[in-house]
């Protein structure tokens, strides 16, 4: 899958995450920069770390198990940005790791529809 296609499904990600979370906080307009940045980031990460270029394209970073850990990850992360009342800099750091790991995570939700899909 070409890597302006992961970017556009992590944005469309992004911005159905933030919409929900915005009706639970309010996301401030750092806030909400911040994750648009994290989640491009988290979008073209695993490309990053396994060129798509190389033989080794699908290892250990566009694997089932890095789908799971990715998953786990946002989970864990939006919990704890969830359950936080005040804006803080753990809020921020929450945010933008949630932001980048569903970004991430819909990178590898997408190439595992793709005929070579995600190898175990």
């Amino acid at each position: 899958m070409r890597k302006g296609v992961h970017l556009v499904i992590g944005i469309i990600a992004f911005f159905t995450y933030a919409y929900l979370i915005n009706d639970i906080h309010a996301i401030s307009t750092g806030f909400f920069v911040l994750g648009l940045f994290a989640v491009v980031a988290g979008s073209a990460m695993p490309d990053v770390l396994e060129a798509p270029t190389s033989s080794r394209h699908r290892g250990i970073f566009h694997s089932r198990r890095a789908l799971k850990c990715s998953v786990i990850i946002f989970g864990l992360t939006a919990a704890i940005g969830l359950l936080s009342s005040l804006p803080s800099l753990s809020t921020a750091i929450s945010f933008g790791l949630s932001c980048f790991f569903l970004g991430y995570f819909f990178h590898l939700l997408a190439d595992s529809t793709t005929r070579r899909e995600l190898p175990e």
